[in-house]
């Protein structure tokens, strides 16, 4: 994942993943990562949510913090995620996130939100973390990162647009280990 790139808070929360599941990226996270916006976790709650896998490709809300819940003017608890975006996001989203907990691996999805008024519109990160349990996931960790402050759009937001997304890094397929073994009896 491109660090330079996500939100300081987001990449604060990506390196904190990385470090407890042992996993790196290739790059020094925490050279790149500068002083997060807050200087603990409490402004960066209101903004986390838990999601459960309950099918393929289908995550609900278990909990929500409570920017979320003033973003989309409802409570998302156990309404299923992908009903963030609309149409084809939706599978996008929905493909996202079955990527995250397969790999396992992060994720990350820039969506824009779209206000009330005529051109009031706002890019937000979503950042997805899969909680490993017995090497495989069924659950995610979200960040809903706005990018900007404060908030250019009113509350709560019309809809919700995919601009991109970033999968997360493919593994390599494990070799099967070969054997030469030579047989030089010719008899």
């Amino acid at each position: 994942m491109h660090y330079a790139a996500l939100h300081p808070e987001s990449r604060a929360l990506l390196s904190s993943w990385e470090a407890l599941n042992g996993f790196s990226t290739g790059t020094d996270a925490a050279a790149e990562t500068p002083a997060p916006v807050h200087t603990d976790a409490t402004g960066m709650v209101e903004r986390l949510f838990l999601a459960q896998r309950v099918g393929e490709g289908v995550f609900t809300f278990k909990t929500v913090g409570s920017a979320l819940k003033q973003w989309t003017g409802r409570d998302l608890r156990d309404h299923e995620l992908g009903t963030l975006v609309q149409g084809a996001d939706r599978m996008l989203l929905r493909a996202l996130l079955e990527a995250a907990v397969a790999a396992p691996g992060p994720a990350l999805a820039r969506v824009s939100a779209f206000g009330a008024a005529p051109g009031q519109r706002q890019e937000i990160e979503l950042v997805f973390l899969p909680l490993i349990e017995k090497g495989h996931a069924d659950r995610v960790l979200g960040l809903f990162q706005p990018l900007g402050m404060p908030p250019r759009v009113s509350r709560p937001v019309l809809r919700f647009a995919l601009t991109a997304l970033l999968p997360p890094a493919p593994t390599a397929p494990e070799r099967p280990t070969l054997k030469l073994v030579a047989n030089n009896d010719r008899g």
